[in-house]
């Protein structure tokens, strides 16, 4: 379990520390996936299943608990939306200044009438509550907005999340019942263009949050859809998790999701348009994506920007840093170090950690860690038309 120990100040001039944020502009550094925690039971609006949070069944007893313990939070149920703000403000304030989180918000379900489905909701964090704890800590917070596209009023809410300050839209298709094709999502996408705003979506298995448990929606060639429209696309975790069927081959059969955002990355009319995270990639079931990942960052350069998925650096059992080391991408030098990270900041562990990964010599360049300049970058590609002319490499 982790301890939820405060950031010992003496810790953050450790020689390993320091050489992490070394070369690179603080301002510029914003872990771009860090998930927002809470029950409700303040103002927040948040909501949490009953079967989730009361751990009806041992498998959601479990993730519910590590959840809790990762996000540091205590029994007390009625404080545990300020608790979860509590912890993350302190973690963020552990960082240089000038470097930030962006908080991400989740909507509920939706099915295809438009009617919420709190009944497959796991949990939900909603916009206003992912804005209104941003804006009163400016210089630690960003925020990422989440709008199912099938609601009715979807371009609307999506317009104000614009006005709001929100720096994307995040989507989890398999958890929120999302199918990327529906042509419910056709007038989402050109708002998403007209305003400017990226996407920011999981693709490829998902275990961590139930929901509308829709697998199928998962497929990393299902983003075709929205790039075709034009949108930026930001691939959560580079879909570096479980297998889909390779819906371009008459075969159909299962390839690795990784394989197939790698296809797609491969494609030169989506340069310009489809990016992805590198969140989640050192857990220890995604072992192997890392070396793949280093052996691309030259060719995908400018195209892959880091956040940590936080609370999940804090679930103990998630990482192994000895397999790590064992597929010599970490100097067992800084095991000690990273350890003691775990326990006091999960966020700083997880940059620390990925800072110092090395592979045959290269290492994720600095591009990858000031994602500021993504969010903050026009969108530079035009729209795509009926008979765009880019070619599949």
């Amino acid at each position: 379990m982790n301890e939820c120990r405060a950031t010992d100040a003496r810790l953050l001039m450790n020689p390993y520390i320091l050489a992490a944020w070394r070369g690179l502009r603080f301002d510029r550094v914003w872990d771009m996936h860090v998930h927002l925690l809470g029950n409700g039971r303040s103002d927040s609006g948040i909501y949490l299943d009953p079967a989730f949070e009361g751990g009806w069944s041992p498998s959601s007893r479990l993730r519910h608990t590590f959840f809790r313990n990762a996000a540091c939070v205590t029994g007390d149920e009625k404080r545990m939306d300020e608790e979860v703000m509590a912890r993350l403000t302190q973690l963020a304030d552990a960082m240089p200044p000038g470097a930030k989180l962006v908080l991400l918000a989740f909507d509920y379900t939706y099915d295809e009438s438009g009617r919420k489905r709190p009944d497959l909701t796991t949990f939900s964090i909603p916009d206003a509550y992912a804005r209104r704890v941003a804006k009163a800590n400016p210089d630690r917070f960003e925020w990422i907005c989440s709008v199912h596209p099938y609601r009715e009023d979807a371009v609307q809410a999506l317009t104000q999340a614009k006005a709001g300050g929100a720096r994307a839209v995040k989507w989890l298709p398999p958890t929120m019942g999302i199918d990327l094709a529906n042509p419910k999502c056709g007038p989402f996408y050109d708002a998403l263009v007209r305003l400017d705003l990226p996407l920011l979506v999981h693709m490829g298995e998902e275990q961590a949050v139930p929901g509308a448990g829709r697998h199928d929606l998962a497929n990393p060639l299902q983003v075709r859809k929205p790039l075709d429209r034009g949108v930026r696309v930001i691939v959560a975790h580079c879909a570096s998790l479980g297998k889909s069927p390779d819906l371009d081959s008459h075969s159909n059969d299962d390839v690795p999701n990784f394989a197939l955002f790698s296809r797609l990355m491969s494609e030169r009319r989506y340069e310009g348009r489809l990016f992805g995270d590198i969140s989640a990639i050192t857990q220890a079931n995604r072992k192997g994506i890392v070396p793949q990942l280093l052996a691309k960052v030259r060719d995908w350069e400018g195209r892959l920007l880091n956040g940590s998925d936080y609370p999940l650096p804090g679930v103990m059992p998630v990482f192994s840093l000895d397999q790590l080391v064992g597929e010599g991408l970490l100097d067992p030098m800084t095991v000690p170090l990273l350890r003691e990270l775990r326990q006091t900041n999960a966020i700083l562990f997880d940059f620390v950690l990925k800072r110092s990964l090395s592979h045959n010599g290269v290492k994720f360049p600095n591009s990858v860690f000031e994602t500021r300049d993504f969010f903050e970058k026009q969108r530079s590609s035009r729209a795509p038309t009926g008979n765009d002319p880019g070619s599949r490499t």
